[in-house]
């Protein structure tokens, strides 16, 4: 079901913007993994991994999505969460090689029905795409080569996990978590593409996503929000504050079609 709160996208000039998206439940699918639980949920490592990561999902997630929890206590419940979830990584010392064969079994990644054709039609385009996310940028990467998506005009902004010898190894850089996505670092080739558009257009699966162009060049927004959990708790706030809603598992199609994509 589409929620329309604006219409201002209907004037949207597509050579003059960018597009800033949110990946796991955003352009992966509702009932996809999320990339920080594809290496527990692969049967590579042991099944105390999968309980661990389990008893971390369960506490944190519902925090997460609680929108009565104000901003400075959800930015701590989040930090918290992402560095369990990275220091259980180097505890089961996960490995380069199994990215690709966790990708291409069954527990990989499902991506939400019409998004790699709204990514071609992007690249066909030189529309800049910048993929924000809390998730780990290495399984977004190749999942995106898998789909022959993957392109010079996509700027992946994730945690990046490094590895030494086929190991993961701490690269103590800061952790990116859904609260503090607003801090996307470009590259200057990156930069210079976006600098002067005028649009931007937001697709995000969680309040905190709008803020992913906060720092970012543009003069106007267009805001695009999947809603898929505790929707009738959600949906006023949504409405609220996203141009459009979508929820019922609605497809990129529908984005495509709104801005004549």
């Amino acid at each position: 079901m589409i929620h329309i709160n604006n219409d201002k996208y209907k004037n949207i000039d597509l050579s003059n913007c960018y597009v800033i998206a949110d990946f796991d439940h955003t352009i992966s699918s509702k009932d996809s993994n999320t990339t920080f639980s594809l290496y527990s949920k692969s049967g590579l490592y042991p099944q105390e991994y999968l309980m661990e990561r389990n008893k971390n999902y369960n506490h944190y997630r519902p925090l997460e999505l609680d929108l009565t929890i104000g901003k400075e206590e959800k930015t701590n419940i989040v930090k918290e969460w992402q560095e369990s979830s990275y220091n259980l990584l180097l505890k089961y010392r996960v490995k380069e090689s199994d990215i690709p064969k966790i990708l291409n079994s069954d527990n990989g990644l499902k991506l939400r029905k019409g998004v790699v054709n709204f990514i071609n039609k992007l690249n066909k385009s030189r529309i800049p795409l910048i993929i924000s996310s809390a998730g780990l940028g290495n399984f977004i990467i190749e999942e995106l080569k898998r789909n022959n998506c993957y392109s010079d005009n996509i700027y992946v902004y994730a945690n990046m996990m490094k590895f030494k010898n086929d190991v993961i190894i701490d690269n103590n850089n800061k952790i990116i978590h859904s609260m503090n996505k607003n801090e996307v670092i470009l590259d200057k080739e990156f930069m210079d593409r976006i600098i002067n558009k005028k649009y931007v257009i937001i697709i995000g699966d969680q309040l905190s996503d709008l803020y992913m162009a906060k720092n970012l060049p543009k003069n106007e927004t267009i805001s695009f929000g999947f809603l898929e959990s505790n929707v009738e708790d959600n949906i006023n706030e949504f409405n609220k504050y996203y141009d459009v809603v979508l929820t019922d598992n609605e497809s990129f199609n529908s984005i495509m079609n709104l801005i004549n994509l």
